[in-house]
């Protein structure tokens, strides 16, 4: 990163990358606050379940978190597919591959194979197993549990499939302007595409360990991220844009809220919202499609325009992050067993294992990325 003096204590850096890293701090950071409060609202989403916290916390921590979850890791596709294609530009076909397969592939099978059975070992579903933990790590590896790490092995997939079709069908040459038919017709491709998906597999409902109602989101980003990267819509949006972005992205987070607080006060079916070709799934679909294109495209633009710096600090959470992707649960797992010691109330245990989670992670993760041999991985 080219480092520009700047008046002060501490000299701040720019760079082409520093917005980006910023956010993958923020969504790394998201990820896990957002298990936490699986863990703390009764949602039974998550590894371990605690007594939940009281109301109003409970309704606000839940419409967080649905959502988080609706555009989250969507967000997280379209930033690595945004730098993907200069990547197999610049590196060439066999050795993108060769580089993506490390630094995807060596990750999920090390949480895999090593930190997976720990903490599947403390899962409330596998409370009462009675026949060691030798013979549980045995069971936990086939099929194996891959955690967070799904997003890696299904990101190298995205990446296997882009830089292979782009070896044998080349992008079209020169850069053009973001418009409003594209973002609509990412919208309604992922709309249709989710309803379509969840009439067999509903928003929730995992499949080998993935929560495949949820696969057009990833799609779209991955698509948009890379069709953007090629063509330059990102470097520079039009400020109407923005503004539409920004006001359709919080309509979608008011649809949200209106819903949840709608679907409760009349005491509505919940599992129609999820899917099974019902009109709920639809409004559903139609929410996490504006959120997924209009929120994801509006939050890379604000870091674009106006989080491109990094001082100290922020550089070593952005060269942690990706580590502390990988570790998050382990240690949050850990926090969370540990308030079991303590007489608090829910709330109380909550605010402290997020904070510690976050900040405890990240620490972590430093020193990871200090280690010889795995910090070329991570």
């Amino acid at each position: 990163m080219a480092a520009h003096p700047r008046s002060g204590p501490h000299p701040v850096t720019r760079s082409r990358l520093a917005y980006a890293d910023n956010l993958k701090v923020v969504l790394v950071a998201g990820v896990i606050v957002a298990h936490a409060t699986m863990a703390w609202t009764g949602l039974d989403t998550w590894v371990l379940t605690e007594p939940s916290v009281g109301e109003p916390l409970k309704t606000v921590l839940v419409l967080a978190e649905l959502v988080g979850a609706l555009f989250g890791m969507a967000l997280f596709f379209l930033i690595a597919g945004a730098f993907t294609p200069a990547s197999v530009v610049r590196k060439g076909l066999a050795r993108f591959l060769a580089d993506r397969t490390v630094r995807l592939g060596v990750p999920t099978v090390f949480f895999a194979l090593v930190l997976s059975p720990l903490v599947e070992y403390v899962d409330s579903d596998n409370v009462g197993w009675d026949r060691g933990f030798g013979a549980f790590v045995l069971r936990t590896w086939w099929p194996p549990v891959p955690g967070p790490t799904w997003f890696l092995a299904v990101l190298l997939l995205f990446s296997t499939v882009y830089s292979v079709t782009r070896t044998w069908w080349p992008a079209r040459a020169g850069r053009t302007r973001l418009r409003g038919r594209h973002l609509v017709a990412a919208g309604l491709a992922l709309a249709l595409g989710s309803y379509a998906v969840r009439l067999a597999v509903p928003l929730g409902e995992e499949v080998w360990h993935l929560a495949l109602g949820q696969a057009p989101a990833w799609v779209v980003g991955f698509v948009l991220g890379v069709v953007g990267g090629e063509r330059g819509w990102f470097d520079r949006i039009d400020p109407a844009m923005t503004r539409g972005l920004f006001r359709v992205a919080w309509a979608a987070v008011a649809g949200c809220v209106v819903v949840v607080v709608g679907a409760g006060a009349v005491g509505a079916d919940i599992e129609r919202f999820g899917g099974g070709g019902s009109w709920p799934s639809l409004v559903v679909a139609g929410l996490e499609a504006a959120l997924v294109v209009a929120m994801s495209t509006w939050l890379l633009d604000v870091f674009r325009r106006r989080v491109d710096h990094q001082g100290p600090l922020a550089r070593g959470l952005g060269r942690a992050a990706f580590a502390a992707y990988l570790v998050h649960q382990v240690v949050l797992v850990g926090l969370v067993l540990a308030t079991r010691y303590v007489p608090w109330p829910p709330e109380a245990e909550y605010l402290v294992a997020t904070v510690l989670g976050v900040v405890a992670t990240f620490g972590v993760a430093a020193l990871v990325v200090r280690l010889p041999g795995v910090s070329r991985i991570v």
